[in-house]
């Protein structure tokens, strides 16, 4: 549709939001209803997707080096 508009770009600033608080809502009915997080493991990324996706290694990194060249 935007296309035939000649739009160049459309910007979807909230989607990935909605998104986020659908699945969050999700998460938190299955714990309060359960008690658990284990039947929607499954739908979660693991933790070490999580850290890739942030670069938190990277940064882990870089706060070693830091503190440990001011322990010197």
């Amino acid at each position: 549709e935007l296309r035939s508009a000649h739009v160049a770009m459309a910007l979807y600033p909230l989607s990935a939001f909605r998104a986020m608080n659908r699945a969050a809502e999700k998460v938190y009915t299955v714990l309060r209803q359960e008690g658990t997080q284990k039947n929607v493991i499954d739908i979660m990324q693991t933790r070490n997707e999580l850290y890739e996706s942030i670069n938190y290694y990277q940064f882990e990194e870089k706060l070693d080096a830091l503190y440990r060249n001011k322990k010197s």
